[in-house]
């Protein structure tokens, strides 16, 4: 027992506070919160402790050195430990995984805000979600854009001259060319929150009013467009697969078997369907973790079941209502979660079959939970990419995928290829628990180089030649031909199609862009300050092409470099 962490507890106050545990490397291994700071960290070092709990034995014995910061309130400790473990992953610590990376949708913190999808939260603004597709966020968008005419493109205003053609479809109130007021594109802006906060009763009343007031002025082809916004309206209705009352908000979670499942109903309107890795997760962490931590917004009401009278009490200040179901229909909403819960847990048995079989099949000393899989791609040599997929536990993991950039090789090489980005990658990276490579045994082998190079032993690894579906070793084994049928086939394949479409869609952009810019290499007078200007002003070729003289003008501010692109731009029409 560490003595010295130890005589550090039994100093501390009886107030509460977070404590936190750091190994010999000065990490994080462990946070927890108390009501008394001293006697919950003392408790870690009690035989009798250790005989009803494990982990709190393991955590005692990692312990180097004891940390605590002192709160005013239970709450604030509630705060400060969602915090800490959000940001330090502590290893002791029940953490909550997305199994899937989640659409959202982003609200800029522009003087005039634009609309766009993204799935990461990494600049300043709103963001709305997680939502379960990208599919159901497009058609979401699409209906944002025709009912509140708010921004999707991200130009800076002060360059644009004219509207673009969403202005025209009546999808964009133009406010780079003060089509409407900064007041009016406010209001807009926020109609549209106050619906993706679960208003959507207002939106229907209002556009079924306006669209009444509309056909009694017998202006039938305005109301017609009214009437197709409330048909895309009732498409998202649909969309989503089940009903819910139109006038709630809520979250409906349920907790159970190592999974978390989550349904986000705002405006009767089912947008966010979806699963977490959650081991040895309570309702308590999920809430502190989604919702603290992680700053997604909090429903008006939260269902979930399980909560004790104290647990409501602490998180009643955030939720209107949390706790139990209130009638049928919200008993029915945590049904259909805990049904996703089991649904997701027959998906995760059928993929952990194949790759027990993978583990038999290929030999492989560990079971197979992280695979990755390279796959390289260029035209005769020219802008040479590759690709590195991530698949854990049977699934992509879309949010790990990587891709790279092969500049180093002076003639196409897919060998010097394949172990140039071996090296790039795991000097940085942990190895997985099998490396998939497309190709056989010379690609192997240039892998078996790059892994003796960087220093490393052991790896798994398997080959897969495409021209016969065979599965190759670097050992003395002789080649593994599988059925078609076969699922851990089935699944080598996946992986491997997959890392072969993010390389060649990498390979594209990069042909592309090179393909584009280089069209207007050749006009004289414009250097490469001039053409990332002109590039930047008008978005593509073809916008510096149909650019008029004037706007032209407005960029290059040269006469003579105006009548250059004018010259290209006429000649380029006529080809």
């Amino acid at each position: 027992m560490n003595e010295a962490i130890l005589n550090k507890a039994s100093q501390l106050p009886e107030e509460p506070g977070v404590y936190i545990f750091k190994n010999e490397k000065d990490d994080v291994v462990y946070v927890g919160k108390a009501k008394k700071l001293k006697r919950r960290v003392l408790s870690y070092f009690r035989e009798s402790t250790w005989s009803k709990n494990e982990k709190a034995r393991c955590i005692a014995e990692e312990a180097e050195d004891l940390d605590f910061i002192m709160v005013t309130s239970e709450r604030e400790a509630l705060l400060l430990e969602a915090n800490l473990i959000f940001n330090k992953k502590p290893k002791f610590n029940v953490l909550l995984r997305d199994s899937r990376t989640y659409p959202y949708i982003y609200i800029s913190a522009d003087q005039y805000p634009y609309l766009a999808i993204t799935r990461t939260k990494e600049l300043e603004g709103s963001y709305f979600g997680p939502y379960t597709s990208a599919g159901l966020v497009r058609k979401l968008l699409e209906f944002l854009q025709k009912v509140f005419k708010i921004r999707t493109c991200t130009y800076e205003l002060s360059r644009v001259k004219k509207p673009c053609f969403l202005y025209h479809l009546k999808m964009c109130s133009a406010p780079c060319v003060e089509k409407v007021s900064p007041e009016e594109y406010r209001e807009q802006l926020s109609a549209l929150i106050e619906f993706l906060e679960g208003d959507t009763l207002k939106v229907r009343e209002a556009l079924l009013k306006r669209m009444a007031v509309l056909s009694e002025a017998l202006q039938f082809e305005r109301a017609a467009e009214i009437r197709d916004i409330l048909s895309t309206m009732d498409d998202l209705y649909a969309f989503q697969g089940v009903e819910a009352p139109l006038d709630l908000k809520a979250d409906v979670l349920a907790v159970s078997a190592g999974l978390a499942a989550l349904l986000q109903v705002r405006g009767g309107m089912l947008l966010g369907k979806l699963i977490f890795d959650f081991p040895e997760g309570t309702p308590i962490d999920f809430i502190t973790q989604f919702y603290y931590a992680k700053g997604n917004r909090m429903p008006k009401a939260l269902i979930v079941t399980g909560l004790k009278k104290k647990d409501i009490k602490q998180f009643k200040r955030d939720f209107p209502y949390i706790g139990e179901p209130r009638d049928e229909q919200e008993e029915r909403l945590l049904s259909i979660a805990f049904k996703n819960i089991d649904e997701e847990m027959k998906i995760r048995l059928n993929a952990t079959h194949s790759l027990k079989q993978a583990q038999q099949i290929l030999g492989l000393k560990r079971f197979p939970s992280r695979i990755e899989g390279i796959d390289i791609s260029h035209t005769q040599g020219l802008y040479t990419v590759a690709s590195v997929v991530v698949f854990d536990n049977g699934k992509p993991n879309k949010s790990e995928y990587r891709r790279y950039r092969i500049s180093e090789l002076e003639e196409p090489n897919d060998f010097e290829a394949m172990a140039t980005v071996v090296k790039r990658r795991y000097t940085k990276h942990p190895l997985p628990d099998l490396l998939l490579i497309d190709g056989g045994e010379p690609q192997l082998r240039a892998v078996e180089k790059a892994f003796a190079e960087i220093g490393i032993q052991e790896y798994e690894i398997v080959g897969l030649a495409k021209e016969f579906n065979e599965l190759v070793f670097l050992d003395n084994r002789d080649r593994v031909k599988l059925k078609e049928e076969h699922p851990v086939l089935r699944m080598i394949i996946s992986i491997d199609d997959e890392a072969h479409r993010f390389a060649i869609n990498y390979h594209r952009v990069l042909r592309e862009r090179r393909f584009q810019s280089s069209k207007i290499d050749d006009i004289p007078g414009i250097g490469p300050k001039r053409k990332k200007a002109l590039m930047r002003a008008f978005g593509s070729v073809k916008g510096i092409a149909e650019a008029s003289e004037a706007d032209l003008y407005s960029v290059l501010r040269n006469s003579k470099a105006v009548e250059a692109v004018t010259k290209w731009a006429n000649e380029k029409s006529g080809d």
